[in-house]
């Protein structure tokens, strides 16, 4: 049967089992900014403006009427003194003109009522203009450390400078061991 541990051996072992323990504990908290930016991205807001701008114009313009003109031919005569219209040879209206003709006390009128040569036309322009406006706004984390944090911070440096001091130690006595020892 194997034989058990002799408390010597157990407490030169626990020395190492420590050491190794502490090392272990310390390597798992070290992580790169890069690495933590991966890991944990920072919060992202993107925000959409869409605007929707009216442009209303009023515009007008002047639309030009061809020529147009109106025709009567007429047969007169007198009788007892006064003249009349005996009979109505030709009578051409235009599109916009209309003549006319009359005929009291011996004076005879005639002419045409025209619309105008123009026509005023006015109009409005409706033109909506839509301005999409993106902003994408990224939250920069602001790393504090606390209290607790620094703390930790000075005991793991002081821990590493006595393990560092330490270690120097052993490897000294280690090697003036053997140097003395043939």
């Amino acid at each position: 049967m194997d034989e058990p541990f002799e408390p010597i051996q157990i407490y030169r072992m626990k020395k190492p089992c420590l050491l190794i323990l502490l090392l272990a504990s310390l390597l798992p908290s070290c992580i790169s900014e890069k690495r933590c930016s991966e890991r944990y991205p920072p919060a992202e807001r993107s925000d959409v403006f869409v605007q929707h701008d009216t442009v209303t114009s009023v515009k007008d313009s002047l639309i030009p009427m061809p020529a147009d003109s109106g025709l009567i031919k007429a047969l007169l005569e007198c009788r007892d003194g006064k003249v009349v219209v005996k009979e109505i040879l030709e009578a051409r209206p235009g599109h916009h003109v209309v003549p006319f003709i009359n005929l009291q006390n011996n004076i005879l009128t005639t002419g045409a009522r025209v619309d105008s040569s123009s026509i005023y036309f006015s109009w409005k322009e409706t033109h909506i203009r839509d301005s999409r406006m993106e902003s994408r706004t990224i939250e920069k984390t602001v790393y504090k450390v606390s209290g607790f944090q620094n703390f930790l911070t000075w005991t793991g440096g002081i821990a590493w400078a006595i393990i560092v001091i330490l270690a120097g130690f052993k490897l000294i006595q280690f090697y003036l061991k053997r140097k003395l020892l043939p």
